[in-house]
């Protein structure tokens, strides 16, 4: 059954279904014991709603602000029935940023920025409260290895002007796999199947590279100037979406091309500067989005993998936590999905806007998009940002 996690302008973690139906806040306090009971409480501040893959609980990081203090931040587990919060481990310095299921839900991986750096942390389920570092460095993205060999990590160290690619695994005991080559400008690393799709360097060039996780043999599959971004197809469709931005991080990607790793072929689906796209989880269409400076808006298109003109979805203002997503939108696109996975709705957070402004004076809604014919918005909460459940 479909479900749409968000989190709402109360700071709190609901669950319904696409179109708002059935809502239930899984974080709702509880009564207090006595009328003075609420004086001097703090407040529960929640944020980043992260589906398990079996789609039975969403973890989040949790922070408890008051007049007098603010944290630590707790990481939490939440069954969707609401009975159940399990704490995984509290964070006592930094800002967490990020937080991703292991796919077989062993452990939680989350990301701190601590003062200038970003750590890499791991929590194994059977080790609750504890999350020894895994990484650190800037600029920082991983990906689990599907075979449970662990993760894939990606990551930058600013003083030496360098970065490295490295196959670690946190929850055993296998030695690292230190890639060779120095990885190029780009994010997140991925993996089709077996294989790992990451960026090298030569030169000028960022090659685009698949191959196995430990580094070895890998082939060629294009070459890009300037920051690379890549999206994969769910499992069962070998495709990659990728592009770059010539000009660098902050500038847009300039278009967007689709890579058959079965034959080999590439096509251009869309030459428009694009903000960040993602795949459908049904494998057939791609939705991007683009900044359209006319408009004073961001704009969703979508495209389908057979061909055609993009469709018009609909336009927005973003929260500040959508516009933190979009930026980091390939390492978030493995974890947090804005499609249902039918592929039949899209979900975004922000405000109206278009025709050259956008209405902030109320608060921010949680929008999905029938992506249909009709393509419809309906706001069917206020929040500032919102997920999909997995399949």
């Amino acid at each position: 059954m479909t479900r749409l996690a968000y989190v709402g302008t109360d700071r709190r973690i609901h669950h319904c279904g696409p179109l708002g139906e059935g809502d239930v806040c899984l974080t709702a306090p509880l009564p207090a014991p006595g009328p003075w009971a609420t004086m001097g409480q703090g407040q529960e501040l929640w944020s980043w709603p992260t589906w398990s893959p079996d789609g039975r609980w969403i973890a989040a990081f949790c922070t408890e602000s008051s007049d007098e203090k603010a944290g630590p931040v707790r990481v939490v587990a939440l069954s969707l029935d609401g009975v159940h919060q399990e704490e995984w481990c509290s964070i006592q310095e930094g800002s967490p940023i990020y937080l991703q299921w292991h796919p077989r839900q062993r452990a939680l991986a989350l990301l701190l920025q601590v003062e200038e750096e970003l750590e890499l942390r791991v929590v194994d389920a059977q080790r609750l409260g504890a999350m020894p570092e895994v990484e650190a460095g800037v600029p920082l993205f991983f990906s689990w290895e599907p075979q449970d060999r662990g993760m894939l990590v990606h990551a930058g160290d600013r003083k030496q002007r360098s970065s490295r690619l490295i196959l670690r695994d946190p929850l055993g005991d296998r030695e690292d796999s230190p890639y060779a080559s120095l990885p190029g400008n780009f994010c997140a690393p991925l993996f089709v199947g077996g294989e790992a799709i990451y960026v090298l360097r030569e030169g000028e060039d960022s090659v685009i590279t698949a191959g196995p996780a430990d580094g070895s043999a890998g082939r060629e599959l294009g070459r890009r100037t300037g920051l690379v971004g890549l999206t994969v197809a769910p499992a069962g469709a070998a495709r990659v979406a990728w592009s770059s931005a010539p000009k660098g991080e902050g500038s847009p990607y300039q278009g967007v091309d689709l890579y058959d790793l079965g034959t080999g072929k590439q096509r251009q689906l869309t030459d428009s500067p694009c903000l960040a796209w993602f795949w459908s989880p049904t494998g057939d269409f791609l939705v991007y989005i683009v900044v359209d400076a006319r408009n004073n808006c961001l704009t969703w298109y979508r495209v389908w993998c057979s061909g055609g003109e993009p469709e018009h979805i609909g336009h927005f203002w973003p929260t500040r936590d959508m516009l933190f997503y979009l930026h980091f939108f390939d390492q978030y696109a493995s974890s947090h999905s804005l499609i249902s996975a039918d592929g039949r709705y899209l979900t975004w957070a922000g405000y109206p806007a278009g025709g050259g402004h956008a209405d902030l004076s109320g608060p921010p809604q949680i929008y999905v998009c029938e992506i249909g014919p009709d393509r419809t918005a309906h706001n069917i909460a206020d929040g500032s940002f919102s997920v999909f459940s997995p399949a």
